[in-house]
């Protein structure tokens, strides 16, 4: 187990009606793993992280007055947003680089990552969405993608990823849209294909409101732009999800 928390609570009494979430968002790793073998660059890049996704829900939990929780660690260790059954749990190659320390993993290894890593991380977002009971939550998982995977180009800004709630979904497509933004739905990934799986377990088990956005990593990649980024969203959020929050309580 490492000294370094497995999740970090930003704004956890924050009073927004949103509750975010962001299983990519960091690149670290326990010393005790020893980067797994990989080089530090190559954990920096995409395979280990969505780049400046922390940096969003960061801003969005200060210009909302948001509540926030955030993995700790790479997902190249394990990844939050997979099902323990998934096989990409604990990959052994991202993106053509191999990751050592992943190959012909001991269960008795899967299962101290799942214990030390995967477990809090979700019992957190668990806890957070219970200490914010009593009113109409919605949870929005961040993320982001390289805007070129292989040979594929993704010439878009922003993906709205759902697989029920297509009403709100769409709804908060075309608010960024006209914010000036291209918007894709399920796109560069599906929530039909199981992919928006902390987004789905926690709405579900709590009986709230759930999406999943993905951000181009090129608008989000400085600080400065994640502060942008983070902003624009939290402007639609605010019309949109106070809005809603207001009118339940009518």
């Amino acid at each position: 187990m490492s000294a370094k928390p497995t999740y970090e609570l930003i704004n956890p009494q924050g009073r927004f009606p949103l509750i975010l979430t962001c299983e990519h968002a960091s690149y670290a790793l326990p010393a005790a793993y020893q980067r797994l073998g990989v080089m530090e660059s190559e954990i920096q890049r995409h395979i280990g992280w969505d780049i400046g996704a922390r940096a969003v829900v960061a801003q969005l939990a200060q210009v909302l007055d948001a509540p926030a929780v955030c993995s700790g660690y790479s997902r190249l260790l394990i990844d939050c947003n997979r099902a323990l059954s998934d096989h990409d749990l604990i990959v052994e190659q991202s993106d053509h680089t191999v990751i050592p320390r992943n190959l012909n993993l001991t269960d008795q290894e899967r299962q101290r990552r799942i214990a030390d890593f995967y477990d809090p991380y979700h019992e957190a977002v668990d806890t957070l969405v219970q200490s914010h009971a009593g009113q109409p939550l919605t949870l929005l998982s961040v993320h982001s993608f390289t805007p070129v995977l292989g040979k594929s180009e993704r010439r878009f800004d922003l993906g709205v990823l759902f697989d029920a709630h297509d009403d709100l979904a769409h709804e908060v497509g075309q608010r960024l849209h006209h914010e000036g933004h291209r918007v894709r739905y399920n796109e560069p990934y599906s929530g039909y294909d199981g992919l928006i799986f902390s987004a789905r377990t926690h709405g579900e088990k709590n009986g709230i409101v759930y999406l999943e956005l993905e951000i181009n990593q090129r608008l989000i990649e400085t600080p400065a732009g994640a502060a942008r980024m983070g902003t624009a969203v939290g402007h639609v959020c605010r019309a949109l999800f106070a809005t809603k929050s207001d009118n339940d309580k009518q």
